[in-house]
This record gives structure tokens, sequence and C-alpha cells, in this order.
């Protein structure tokens, strides 16, 4: 039984994390239409840095959760492979809905080239590289 409940809270507390970001690049974008100034681009940049360490956390909560869904599968055949299949395809719906804002996030105009540069390097340190160097 623990390791059902471990699974499930796995996928709950990656779910929290996803929602808790969802909302805070909706309130960004709702803030922030553009890259107009220097504000701007450090509040892009304060948002970039939460979204990397955020995704640096789920990571190992969601191997622990595919391992201990593997456990769940050989352990219960044909349910466990239900329950997985249900939890992750529900996981991936929000994995999903989680990107198209990031992406919207990471398409802003900028007001200046200067800015620009800066925007996109930001932006390419978010989805290349584990850890903000900005």
């Amino acid at each position: 039984m623990i390791i059902e409940v471990v699974f499930g809270l796995m996928y709950v507390v990656a779910a929290t994390v996803a929602l808790w970001s969802v909302n805070q690049l909706k309130q960004f974008l709702d803030d922030t239409p553009s890259i107009a100034d220097e504000i701007s681009l450090d509040r892009f940049k304060a948002l970039a840095r939460t979204q990397m360490h955020l995704a640096l956390v789920v990571i190992p909560v969601l191997v622990t959760g595919g391992a201990l869904g593997i456990v769940l599968i050989s352990h219960y055949g044909i349910t466990g492979v239900a329950v997985v299949l249900l939890t992750n395809g529900l996981f991936i719906g929000l994995a999903m809905y989680h990107r198209s804002f990031e992406t919207r996030t990471r398409s802003l105009e900028a007001s200046s080239e200067l800015l620009g540069r800066e925007y996109r390097q930001v932006c390419e340190t978010w989805v290349k590289k584990a850890l903000p160097d900005f």
C-alpha cells in the first residue's frame, strides 16, 4: 500500500508544481506583454530562474514516480498498466498545457535590439541549460 500512496504522491507533487508554474507564467504574461525595458527583462530573468529551478525539482520526483509505476505494473499486471497509463496521460496533458505558456513567455517582442539579444540569450539558456547563468 505504501508504494501506491508514494506513486500517487509523486504525481500530485509534480502536478502541484506544474500548476503553480503555469500560474506564474500566466501572471508574467498578463503583466508583461513585451520586453519593453530593463525592468521587464529583469522580471523575465527572475521568472526564468524560478522555472529552471522548478524543473530541477520535478525531474527526480517524476523519475521516482516512473520507477514506482514499473513496480505497480509488475505487482498489479494489467490494472497497474491502466493506472500508470492514465496517470501519465493526465500528466502529459498538463505538461503540454504548461509548455504552451512557456513558449508564449519565450516568444515576446523586445523594444530594442539590445534588449532582444539579451532576452533571446536568457531564453536559450532556459531551454538548453540546467542552471541559470545570467
